[in-house]
């Protein structure tokens, strides 16, 4: 069967001092307040136990999260049961608590950086503990594994998001340019591809009893259709200060995207590199037509993003999940102007060609000492250049969930800035571009944008 072995990271350890194995979230005391406790002007002695974490996510990171009703519930209900029963979603729904945590922390004012550190590093050992116990399950998956791997998948994705600009706020904070222990853009691709990984592992296993589920009250209510809002501008993205700008300009920037990838196509043969990234093109392509067409003017079909289909078999272990935790997982991208953009947003990299992926993601490795002069010395291919273009068209597309979901926040903007930093102003070298990159003129623009805030 499948492995998500092979498509999921394996995140440093954190550097946190405490040796004792993560409890589960109903261990401890059941005091939220005080979780900080300072000690002495150079220490910080961390006061945050499980409990605290299973509360808060609870009480705050559920509500923070979608404030669409259905999803909410699903969190708050569905897989907060599940993390008082399951070691694994346990541990990727206490990582994403201590991620909000932090972020809380942040927004309360004058937060101690080394305080909202320690908390960071709880939230990656837990991420890292469920990584290990997911790799284990699914190299002999069981029934009773299916619901807490689909859970965990879910939860895993956010906190690699919140931990890359939270923990580059931190090293701001305290004067530091790198730490070994950053997850990476590569980090979250990975982890987006881990959540198909996982759903086609458990749908090729099959199950070894096929008891007929009846379905609860709970399954009836996620199965039904979403209701659209009557006015989308309600909605965060839609109505975030850099929509304009982009609904203004993603027409030319997808049409001189395309003529770089053409222009390489004719001019190579049988590129399987340049054809994957001409594919991802096409996804992110139906991604913006849907999001920025006006919806007064032009009606948007569901083949407009073109997903690859998925169907369930009836005899494999994804087939016994709950109704609920099946239809929430499953439910597809709508390419409507009332659906909350992360769904549609994120699955562009589950619908990315894998060869296409392959050629990304060593793009996106960290770049240490040892390898900064072999970046240096080595130039891009057209395909490698083409396939970080396409990278950075998606990543303008990220900078309008920082309203809509925490735990994008400032991610966007960190890792533009960190992919033109690396590759300076020879990035779009073999592309012989004459007019400003869409991506880095949208970035200008955010920047200005935060900066009049």
């Amino acid at each position: 069967m499948s492995s998500i072995s092979s498509s999921t990271l394996s995140p440093p350890r954190p550097r946190s001092t405490q040796s004792e194995r993560p409890r589960r979230p109903f261990s401890g005391s059941l005091m939220p307040t005080g979780v900080l406790t300072p000690a002495g002007n150079d220490t910080v002695v961390l006061n945050v136990t499980d409990a605290d974490l299973y509360l808060h996510f609870l009480n705050h990171t559920c509500k923070a999260a979608p404030r669409w009703q259905k999803e909410r519930l699903v969190l708050q209900v569905g897989i907060a049961k599940l993390a008082l029963e399951s070691d694994l979603v346990s541990h990727s729904v206490l990582a994403l608590s201590a991620a909000c945590l932090c972020r809380d922390t942040i927004s309360n004012g004058s937060a101690d950086p080394e305080r909202v550190r320690q908390i960071l590093d709880l939230g990656l050992q837990h991420h890292t503990l469920a990584l290990e116990q997911m790799r284990t399950m699914t190299s002999h998956p069981k029934e009773s594994d299916t619901q807490p791997l689909l859970a965990s998948a879910l939860m895993l994705v956010p906190f690699a998001l919140a931990f890359q600009h939270i923990q580059h706020r931190v090293l701001l904070a305290k004067g530091l340019l790198q730490d070994t222990n950053l997850l990476t853009p590569r980090d979250t691709i990975l982890l987006l591809r881990g959540i198909r990984t996982t759903i086609v592992a458990l749908n090729s296993t099959r199950a070894e009893s096929r008891s007929p589920k009846s379905q609860t009250p709970w399954d009836t209510m996620f199965s039904s259709q979403v209701v659209d809002y009557p006015d989308f501008t309600t909605i965060p993205e839609r109505s975030h200060t850099m929509f304009p700008f982009l609904a203004a300009t993603f027409h030319q920037a997808l049409s001189h995207l395309r003529f770089r990838i053409e222009r390489a196509l004719a001019t190579s043969q049988e590129d399987e590199n340049t054809a994957s990234t001409f594919d991802a093109y096409e996804i992110l392509n139906g991604v913006m037509t849907s999001t920025f067409s006006d919806s007064q003017s032009i009606e948007i079909s569901s083949e407009c993003v073109t997903y690859p289909k998925f169907s369930v078999a009836p005899d494999s272990l994804l087939a016994q999940a709950p109704g609920w935790l099946r239809n929430f997982i499953l439910r597809r991208p709508r390419p409507t102007h009332t659906e909350p953009l992360a769904r549609s947003f994120l699955a562009f990299f589950s619908g990315a060609p894998q060869t296409y992926v392959d050629l990304l993601l060593p793009l996106l490795d960290p770049r240490t000492p040892e390898n900064a002069s072999a970046d240096d010395d080595r130039e891009l291919t057209t395909a490698e250049v083409l396939a970080l273009d396409v990278y950075a068209h998606w990543l303008v597309l990220m900078l309008l969930m920082e309203n809509e979901e925490w735990w994008v926040g400032d991610f966007p903007f960190v890792a533009l800035q960190g992919l033109i930093a690396r590759y300076g102003s020879g990035f779009l070298g073999t592309s012989l571009v004459q007019h400003q990159w869409w991506p880095a003129g949208m970035l200008e623009v955010a920047t200005r944008l935060k900066q009049w805030k």
